[in-house]
């Protein structure tokens, strides 16, 4: 099973390596983040009421993988903002199982079937691309959403929906530089899956941060430039990662996340090997909640910083697809600059719900009976 789990991510590596964004594409990527016309606040998002319309459509969500409870949330996200539609039917999911080729194919079996709407979660880059056109050509309204597959809104692709991700390395990266404090430390950075923009971008805010905030000057980040430490965003490949960094390193002082239900396992791995917890950066995750509460029991200076896991912005993602297909302007801003959603150190501590899953999300817009039922 690990070998076949090794070939997988060994495929994700060669494949998203070659595709990833380099010279012009990085730019293009890099832009969407900065571009003010863009982005926006989470007091500016609509009701999709006002962009159902009247014409039947077919709507679907294509995942990159779907093995951990973040896909998990975001897809049941995606099917309860559908349901506000008597118009839309939901195509049956599709979970590429972090494989491109099967990413590939699942997008043009949904076009092959009718799909007037798709919402892709790009975890395999720019190597989507072709398809993503492919598919916007033919008239499908195209939304890769959180994972930026570079390429042009407009043509690639309908338009590109997600949060401010570089901003979230700003602020994940000032939090951690302001409490390391003076006397700064070693800081490691932990991404998603191999070469996928979402933690990409991130540790580009965090590294613009360190080095233009004085708070950072003794920080030092352990990551090649511009590398994140690949974790496929699951809890136990995130265990066995961090288990192997504490055997690299001695001094660990602050973990950059970005992934709740992932830093689980990057929290149990230093328990495991009884090292001092660092400072924590991650989404929020009950989970995690769950693990700050019991660690600090022993280790009471452990703190945490989370942001919401913003499992919601599926929502945002098929709204932009239908009022596309339907005709209808949608004016809600693409990229959403997302609050900090715990913090251990002010009056937001992080909250564990002992009658949820520890998987569940609880910044998501879902009914807490709903959460208890979709991490089965």
């Amino acid at each position: 099973m690990l070998a076949g789990g090794s070939i997988v991510v060994a495929a994700l590596i060669a494949v998203t390596g070659c595709a990833s964004p380099k010279g012009g594409s990085t730019s293009n990527v890099n832009e969407v983040y900065s571009d003010k016309g863009k982005i926006g606040e989470v007091s500016q998002l609509k009701s999709i009421n006002e962009f159902c319309g009247t014409k039947p459509l077919k709507v679907a969500l294509a995942d990159g993988t779907g093995d951990n409870a973040w896909r998990k949330t975001a897809r049941a996200e995606f099917e309860d903002e559908a349901s506000k539609c008597p118009n839309l039917t939901v195509m049956p999911y599709s979970d590429a199982q972090n494989n491109p080729q099967k990413a590939i194919s699942d997008i043009k079996a949904l076009v092959a079937q009718g799909a007037d709407a798709i919402v892709v979660f790009p975890d395999a880059g720019q190597a989507l691309l072709p398809t993503l056109r492919e598919a916007f050509q033919n008239g499908v309204a195209i939304v890769p959403w959180t994972a930026n597959p570079g390429g042009t809104a407009g043509t690639d692709y309908t338009t590109f929906v997600g949060h401010n991700t570089i901003n979230d390395g700003h602020t994940w990266a000032s939090w951690t530089c302001e409490h390391l404090g003076e006397a700064g430390g070693n800081v490691l950075f932990l991404g998603g899956t191999p070469g996928n923009t979402q933690s990409t971008t991130e540790i580009k805010g965090v590294q613009d941060e360190f080095a233009s905030n004085p708070a950072c000057k003794n920080a030092k980040l352990l990551n090649e430039p511009g590398k994140p430490i690949d974790t496929n965003w699951n809890p136990a490949q995130t265990q066995r990662v961090v288990a192997g960094l504490l055997t690299k390193y001695d001094k660990i002082d602050a973990i950059i996340s970005d992934s709740g239900d992932g830093s689980v396992g990057g929290v149990r791995a230093f328990e495991s090997a009884g090292r001092k917890l660092p400072l924590w950066t991650a989404n929020d995750n009950n989970g995690l909640a769950c693990e700050w509460q019991k660690a600090r029991a022993q280790q009471p200076d452990f703190n945490l910083v989370t942001v919401s896991s913003r499992t919601w912005l599926v929502r945002l993602a098929l709204r932009k697809a239908v009022a596309a297909k339907e005709g209808i302007k949608n004016d809600e801003p693409d990229i959403i600059n997302i609050p900090i959603y715990e913090d251990s150190f002010g009056d937001k501590k992080p909250k564990c719900e002992s009658a949820l899953p520890t998987s569940a999300i609880l910044s998501a817009e879902l009914a807490p009976e709903k959460l208890k039922s979709i991490y089965n």
